[in-house]
């Protein structure tokens, strides 16, 4: 189901009424009979449930009962009860766990909703309009605004005495706040209830409950002092403007600690538990530069920081657009956003407005060994549906989406028609039942031979065909592997037989070509392939030509041709020059790997170690026109 984002917008500045609120709902003075049972706030989240009773004793606010356990998976959904007889049980281990007596009259329980499942207007009336009449206006705009029938909402409103003004018109106008929920939400908590035992009191709205929660411990200043409260829970993040303890403008981003934590899930590669444990530890500011995990968590919670930061900017933008520049006089953060560390620095320096982490229970009687000091601010909305209005000081907002208690809901008084006896068609369809049912269980006998005997043959042919294709891909393997053995041999014979049949003609050749070395020449590269090319220097061209000239007649050559022969200008009194020379009865030379592109440095390496170096790398041997020397 499809929430709606609650989009409170409020009127301009004013002043406080001149009269309190009359509260709608009353207690009887006398209360004879049974004695009434405890009322108990309950908070539901993603992450845990938490239970709470306060009393008002001489020395304050006392809690007086506390119980927390973690919430069964895939019981909540974007902050409401998916599971209500699950989320019951686990409210039945509470109240043992706090020592509630059951006996005697159920306790009472009250609720908090999260702020996006209601929808909340603002709509300013002239003051002193009858009852009656103000009923019908909140009724019609209900109606107007509402995106679901209004005979399935619960609707409760309120007059809201801190926004009453004079209009331009001369008007004396004040401010109803309107909330409308699905029926169908307040069942699912009704049935959460049922399931526990216990009786389902005040539904209130979460956000309206940690303005009343910041009120009774005195956070929201006095009258005219303007604060922007942001709640970031779980699944989403409230932020709402207030006058002292009155609401001028709220709405609620599906941003909070959920996404901040399935981001860190997905950045470490660790689990949702696991990176829900991590979130006290992240430093947004100042993070060990050495420490790559927590560097990168930090970068991680720095950009879903951002993206709060900027709808918090977006809304007061528009609060500002409403009522004009207003000056916002601090931020408060409360909810489970707030065991970041640093985090109220960081959104102060991003907003530049005083930012303060709130604790709702500074005020409150209660021993650190139940409630740890880290659980605290989580605590604001519980305590708000917790507190009786009486005991705020301030005057504060109070609704309730379940002030006419238990409805039927919509889709119940939809009933079909019911034909009448004597109406009732003649059962002509007897025959097609029949038909109908040979056809099922004709259907049923097939497919249970095909799934007893034709599938089980056709797995067992799938099993050997399997089998047979795992053996042949191993014998192709074997067969690769023997393949490339006898390649590495045949290399091997190769270069050996190069070595038997060539070497002795190759030393005649080198022979020759050093005994006939003029004095003024000096060789620097020989290749010995069907030619020997020999590279070198020399001091005169005359040199060059007698060198020729001997090899030309020399033991294992001929057809001596001098290719090139020339000085360069970085060293002319050298003449660099390149001979060719035929070397006498050589066939094709035995195969021998590929020479490198460089010329060798040193020409008397001797040919034996080469050879040697290239059998060891047999494989990579290739066919080539010559081998270097």
């Amino acid at each position: 189901m499809k929430q709606q984002r609650a989009d409170l917008s409020g009127g301009a500045e004013g002043t406080a009424g001149d009269g309190a609120l009359k509260k709608r709902n009353t207690m009887n003075v006398f209360s004879f009979g049974k004695k009434k049972g405890p009322t108990l706030g309950l908070d539901i989240n993603s992450d845990s449930i938490t239970l709470i009773q306060l009393d008002k004793t001489r020395t304050g606010i006392e809690v007086a009962r506390f119980a927390c356990q973690p919430t069964p998976a895939n019981t909540i959904r974007e902050g409401l009860i998916a599971d209500p007889e699950t989320i019951g049980a686990v409210l039945m281990e509470l109240l043992a766990a706090a020592n509630i007596p059951m006996a005697g009259s159920s306790p009472m329980i009250n609720i908090a909703v999260p702020a996006q499942a209601v929808v909340i207007r603002l709509m300013p009336v002239p003051v002193g309009m009858p009852p009656e009449e103000l009923a019908d206006v909140v009724t019609q705009e209900a109606t107007n605004h509402v995106p679901f029938p209004i005979e399935d909402a619960n609707l409760d409103w309120s007059q809201m005495p801190a926004t009453e003004r004079t209009d331009a018109d001369g008007v004396r106008r004040i401010d109803i706040i309107l909330a409308a929920i699905q029926r169908s939400i307040i069942e699912s908590y009704w049935r959460m209830a049922d399931s526990a035992g216990v009786r389902l009191g005040r539904v209130d709205i979460s956000s309206l409950s940690v303005v009343r929660s910041l009120a009774l411990a005195g956070y929201l200043g006095s009258s005219g002092h303007l604060s922007m409260i942001v709640n970031m829970r779980h699944d989403a993040t409230d932020i709402n403007v207030v006058r002292s303890a009155m609401p001028l403008f709220g709405r609620s981003i599906m941003l909070g600690m959920d996404t901040l934590t399935e981001a860190l899930s997905r950045a470490l590669e660790i689990n949702f538990d696991e990176a829900l444990d991590l979130l006290p530890e992240i430093a947004l500011f100042n993070v060990n530069p050495a420490d790559f995990r927590m560097g990168q968590a930090s970068q991680v919670a720095r950009t879903v920081f951002s993206d709060i930061t900027d709808e918090l900017q977006r809304s007061l933008d528009f609060y500002k657009s409403q009522v004009g520049d207003v000056k916002v006089d601090q931020i408060v953060l409360t909810g489970p956003g707030c065991m970041i560390p640093q985090l109220d620095q960081y959104i102060s320096n991003r907003m530049n407005i005083k930012t303060i982490l709130s604790d709702p229970m500074r005020d409150l009687v209660f021993s650190p060994d139940i409630i740890v000091d880290s659980m605290r601010p989580i605590l604001a909305a519980l305590i708000g549906s917790s507190i009786e209005p009486s005991w705020n000081p301030s005057f504060t907002v109070d609704l309730d989406l379940n002030k006419e208690g238990r409805l039927p809901l919509l889709y119940d008084e939809r009933k079909t028609a019911v034909i009448a006896p004597d109406e009732r068609p003649a059962p002509w369809f007897k025959a097609s039942l029949a038909a109908g049912a040979a056809v099922v269980g004709l259907s049923l006998a097939t497919w249970g031979l095909i799934a007893q005997i034709d599938i089980p043959n056709k797995q067992k042919q799938i099993d050997q065909l399997s089998a047979k294709i795992v053996q042949s891909n191993t014998d192709i393997k074997q067969l690769s592997v023997l393949r490339k053995e006898n390649d590495v041999l045949t290399n091997k014979k190769r270069i050996l037989d190069g070595i038997v049949k060539k070497s002795n003609h190759w030393s005649t050749v080198l022979d020759s070509i050093r005994n006939n070395i003029p004095t003024a020449v000096q060789v620097e590269t020989i290749n010995i392939g069907k030619k020997a090319n020999l590279q070198g220097t020399s001091l005169d061209f005359q040199s060059i030509s007698n060198f020729a000239i001997n090899l030309a007649t020399a033991p294992g050559l001929s057809e001596t041709i001098v290719q090139s022969a020339s000085r360069r200008e970085k060293t002319p009194q050298f003449i660099f020059f390149e001979i060719a020379s035929k070397i006498s009865g050589t066939g094709d030379p035995a195969p021998a790997p590929a020479a490198p592109e460089s010329k060798p440095e040193n020409p008397s390496n001797n040919l034996f170690p080469k050879i040697l170096e290239n059998l060891q790398k047999a494989p990579q041997l290739k066919k080539t026109e010559g081998a270097n020397q």
